[in-house]
């Protein structure tokens, strides 16, 4: 992320804070609820839900863009599902927005080139092979080891991993890859509300092992492992009361969540929720019908203060300014940009 976009990002934040105002500087959208993938935890395959067309999708950027969004998040279901990707990340580029992108990787070996625009890729990596087949179905390890290995130099790219009681064995392999190819690795709790998952309970990890694999991370990461996860977010869920419960309506370890004031999750038809937590759980405005102002303005989050998601964790103790995830998340860019144009130097 540029520099101005971060002081962009800074004023927002001060400016939500004391004169509390919403400004939507970082923008999520699910852009579709297809995915080929067989993520034994996640039903938002399942959903029956129409997305939104390209121009639709031109007019959310447009809009949000108007409102000073300086980053646009694109996940799924699986992104790479919609032929129009390459179009819709080139068009937020041109709009001066930091554009990121999950994907299960499955289909990104033949669609590299349609990415050469998008700052950074979040790639789902569960372990080694039984651990990752295990969480994501058969076969889908060595699509996304092939996808490691297709973004390897070409975009810059991190890891996500969704810690369950199958994988939490598999902390080393995950750092080995991520040595081996120059990757940053993050780390995550299962945390869907019941609206996008399937029942998940089944997969949890005990809290000791939980807690024992959480430990091991913040352990790694004190020691200078490839680990993108800040120590805040690791310390947090470590501390967390009930790993059965993804969310609470107070706040846990002193952290304000900015979901809803400086952030927010645009559902697959358009509706806009303050993140994916709430999605199907309250009413939501659809920008289609409202423009994306009074949608983002409408956003009421009385339910939740706090919650186990490490994406809208990390957010809220970056636009809390703390400066200890502030630094490290800039360093952690800043490795991967290296990185990757140490690799194209090589190439």
């Amino acid at each position: 992320m540029k520099t101005i976009q971060m002081l962009k990002m800074g004023c927002g934040v001060l400016s939500a804070k004391f004169l509390r105002k919403k400004f939507p500087l970082n923008v999520m959208l699910s852009i579709t609820n297809r995915c080929m993938s067989q993520c034994r935890y996640c039903d938002i395959p399942n959903r029956n839900q129409r997305e939104l067309s390209t121009d639709e999708v031109f007019s959310l950027i447009d809009q949000i863009c108007s409102l000073g969004c300086q980053r646009f998040g694109i996940w799924g279901g699986e992104p790479l599902m919609r032929k129009d990707i390459e179009q819709v990340i080139n068009y937020a580029k041109n709009k001066g927005l930091f554009v990121t992108m999950d994907s299960n990787g499955y289909l990104l070996p033949q669609r590299i080139h349609q990415l050469q625009n998008l700052d950074h890729l979040l790639l789902a990596f569960d372990g080694d092979q039984k651990a990752h087949e295990l969480n994501r179905g058969s076969g889908s390890f060595q699509k996304v080891m092939r996808a490691i290995e297709s973004a390897n130099g070409k975009v810059p790219f991190w890891t996500i991993t969704v810690l369950t009681k199958n994988n939490v064995g598999s902390i080393d392999f995950i750092l080995e890859q991520a040595g081996k190819y120059g990757f940053l690795a993050t780390f995550q709790l299962l945390h869907h509300n019941d609206q996008l998952s399937s029942d998940y309970q089944h997969l949890l990890p005990s809290r000791h092992d939980c807690q024992s694999a959480i430990k091991k991370l913040i352990s790694e990461k004190k020691k200078g492992a490839p680990i993108a996860s800040s120590l805040n977010y690791l310390n947090h869920i470590l501390n967390w009361p009930d790993y059965k419960t993804a969310n609470y309506p107070f706040t846990v370890n002193g952290v304000k969540c900015w979901a809803g004031d400086v952030y927010c999750n645009v559902d697959t038809d358009g509706s806009v929720y303050p993140c994916s937590l709430f999605v199907g759980k309250i009413k939501a405005l659809n920008f289609l019908n409202v423009g994306f102002k009074e949608a983002f303005e409408f956003l009421k989050k009385d339910s939740c203060m706090a919650c186990l998601a490490s994406c809208f964790t990390e957010y809220n103790y970056l636009y809390s300014l703390n400066a200890h995830t502030i630094m490290g998340w800039v360093k952690s860019f800043k490795k991967t940009k290296q990185s990757l144009c140490a690799k194209r130097t090589e190439s």
